[in-house]
């Protein structure tokens, strides 16, 4: 199978899995108790009010009108109007998605730079301090929460020391030092647990590729350690990293809502609970679509990067 027909394959999966996720995701948001007119209206909600904000929002409509409605809404890029930021949908995501996308595009740059040189150093040197102190961290980060950790950094880096701002952000177009500096923490925060997954399979699958009877062979042939490492088990030990750094890439966006909500970040995250929070139907709707369409895609290039490093993995499924 060629490379073009292994990505149009992969592409085709991804309507019908969209599709499924817009069903689910609109009729499991209307289940959730409550009316988004009541939300609206808080005190000076009354029967006649009630009644009036939810004919004019379409929701006295049968589910699946009022799911047909949104659907074409979607083919054309609507997504419908938000009640709780009294804007347009699509609009409210683009500028949320995009601090969201700063923020995991930071902890993910800074988690390689940090956890590929620890998990090798650790897989090359094994059983000495190097090791154990990967390990320390890669059983520190899956083991503090994140919300607990968070708070431990504004402690230290903000109130102690004053070196960054508590919360708040600043777009990089007005000033990028602040920004960055507004950044860092909840970086910093989200790092740590990614540090510790990526180390970790990095560690293990260099071990296991140093023992693989292809590596042995070529040290017998007299080259050198640095050409072996660098030059054939780096490649084959970064196949199962670069799996478990796309997932991790796809679900740092969704599972960034702690973190945005502590450092209050205006981000995807942060803005699918305040949605939820106020019964906003088509902003809960929309983000939870973009979310999907988020991960798929990364899972796609995922598994292209991986195919393009190991071609045998598009011939197994012709």
């Amino acid at each position: 199978m060629e490379w073009y027909e292994y990505l149009i394959k992969r592409v085709l999966l991804l309507v019908p899995t969209l599709f499924g996720v817009s069903i689910f995701v609109f009729f499991l948001v209307h289940l959730v108790p409550g009316s988004p007119a009541v939300a609206m209206l808080g005190v000076r909600a009354t029967e006649e009010r009630i009644a009036e904000i939810e004919n004019d929002l379409g929701l006295n409509e049968p589910l699946p009108v009022q799911y047909i409605d949104w659907f074409t809404g979607v083919l054309t890029g609507d997504l419908g109007q938000s009640y709780s930021f009294n804007g347009p949908v699509s609009s409210i995501l683009v500028d949320r998605f995009f601090v969201s996308l700063e923020l995991v595009l930071l902890t993910l740059l800074v988690s390689l730079c940090v956890s590929i040189p620890l998990g090798i150093a650790a897989a090359l040197y094994k059983n000495s301090p190097i090791d154990y102190f990967s390990m320390s961290v890669g059983i520190t980060g899956v083991s503090v929460p994140t919300f607990f950790s968070g708070v431990v950094f504004i402690a230290i880096f903000a109130v102690w020391q004053g070196w960054f701002p508590v919360s708040g952000y600043v777009v990089p177009s007005e000033d990028i030092v602040a920004n960055l500096r507004h950044m860092a923490l909840p970086t910093l925060t989200m790092t740590l647990v990614a540090v510790a997954v990526a180390m970790r399979m990095m560690r293990s699958s260099m071990i296991e590729t140093l023992g693989e009877e292809y590596i042995r062979f070529l040290k017998a042939k007299g080259l050198r350690r640095r050409s072996v490492l660098f030059g054939h088990a780096l490649k084959n030990s970064f196949i199962p990293v670069i799996t478990v750094i796309g997932l991790q890439f796809g679900y740092m966006l969704s599972g960034a809502v702690v973190v945005e909500q502590i450092f209050a970040i205006p981000g995807l995250g942060r803005t699918v609970l305040q949605a939820v929070l106020q019964r906003d139907y088509p902003l809960v709707q929309g983000a939870v679509l973009l979310l999907a369409v988020w991960f798929s895609v990364v899972n796609l290039l995922t598994d292209l990067i991986v195919s393009f490093l190991n071609p045998r993995i598009m011939e197994e499924e012709t």
